[in-house]
Formats: C-alpha cells, sequence, structure tokens
C-alpha cells in the first residue's frame, strides 16, 4: 500500500511539474509574435523543454521502483532512459541544430508511453480503484499521440515557432492537469482504503 501511495504522489509532482513548464502558455507565444524577441522566445521553448524532460524522466525512473508490475516496471525504465538519452543530446551535440518540430514528436511519444502505462494500470485494478478513469486516461493519451505525430509531420510547413511553441506548452498544461487530478484521485482511494482496513470492526448498532 504505501508503495502504491509513492507511486501516486510521484505521480501529481510529475503533474505539477509539468503544469508549471505548461505555464509558459501564457508568456511565449506572445513573445515568438515579434521579430525583435523570437530569437529568445525560440531558445527559452528549448531549454524549458529540455530541462522539463530531463526532469520528467528522473521522475518516471522513481515512479518505476513504486510498482509490482515487471511489465510496467521495465517500461517505465526504458522510458526514462531514453528521455535522459535525448534530454543530454540535446543540451550537448544538437542544442544548435533543434528544430521545433522534434518537441512534438516526442510530445507524442510521451503521450503513447502514458497511454500504454494507463492501460497497464487499468488492466490490473478493480473498478473500485478507477479502473474505469485509467482506461479513460488510457484512451485519451492515444488519440493525444497521434494528433501530435500528424502535428509534428505538417509542423516544417504549416506551423510557425509560435504554434508549435503553443501546441507543446498547451500539452504540457493539459497533461499536468489529467496527471495530478489522476494521481489526487488515486491516492485519495489508496488512503480511504488504507483506513477502512485499519478501522475497528463493529456490530451493527454500536
Amino acid at each position: 500500500m504505501i508503495k502504491h501511495e509513492s507511486f501516486w504522489i510521484v505521480t501529481i509532482l510529475r503533474g505539477i511539474l509539468a503544469l508549471l513548464v505548461g505555464s509558459a502558455i501564457l508568456v511565449v507565444p506572445d513573445l515568438a509574435r515579434t521579430l525583435l524577441f523570437l530569437p529568445f522566445a525560440i531558445a527559452f521553448v528549448i531549454l524549458s523543454l529540455i530541462i522539463y524532460g530531463i526532469t520528467d524522466s528522473i521522475l518516471v525512473f522513481v515512479t518505476s521502483f513504486f510498482t509490482s508490475l515487471e511489465g510496467a516496471k521495465n517500461a517505465l525504465r526504458i522510458q526514462s532512459a531514453l528521455g535522459l538519452a535525448i534530454g543530454i543530446l540535446f543540451c550537448t551535440m544538437l542544442f544548435d541544430r533543434i528544430h521545433l518540430e522534434w518537441f512534438l514528436y516526442l510530445i507524442a511519444v510521451q503521450a503513447f508511453a502514458t497511454a500504454c502505462a494507463e492501460y497497464l494500470i487499468a488492466r490490473h485494478t478493480t473498478r473500485h480503484h478507477g479502473s474505469r478513469t485509467s482506461y479513460v486516461a488510457a484512451g485519451i493519451a492515444f488519440v493525444g499521440a497521434a494528433g501530435y505525430a500528424i502535428a509534428a509531420s505538417i509542423a516544417p510547413l504549416e506551423f510557425s515557432p509560435r504554434d508549435i511553441a503553443l501546441l507543446a506548452y498547451t500539452y504540457l498544461a493539459a497533461f499536468g492537469v489529467a496527471q495530478a487530478l489522476i494521481g489526487a484521485r488515486m491516492l485519495y482511494i489508496e488512503q480511504h482504503d488504507r483506513s477502512f482496513a485499519h478501522a475497528p470492526n463493529q456490530l451493527p448498532g454500536h
């Protein structure tokens, strides 16, 4: 039970992190409107998304210690390793060559990984513990993955840097809210079940 609670606490932290980075949607797209601030806006988008990717990958690795599902544990660690590798690569050799649409592909991959994780969780939880919620979350994440993959493929021709920044930060804000809400709901259920399990048995009418 403690491990389950820790898993959902880290999930909430992942949501808060994504929400904080996604809040840049309030500022950065407007900066990207002007030629004067466009280079600064692009540099900020790249740095913020790289830092987010590395930090989130570390949190993903941490969550792998709090699941008893061997398949989910391995998937989380592979996702974490890939995220860290890409983040380090972007910070070093590829920093001057990064195209913003690459982040849309990475978002699509993260959304797909989230869909798989929610599906695995749904398969191993009862309806009382939120399997329906996880199935819905998995479906939404899968649709999001497909949508962002399509957006990434047409971005070089159809989207400006401002449009790409808007898409990226919108996703992070939505992802953050979803992760925080799901984590909070499941944490509440876990704690409620623990309180119920430790409550003294009482006879009817007492």
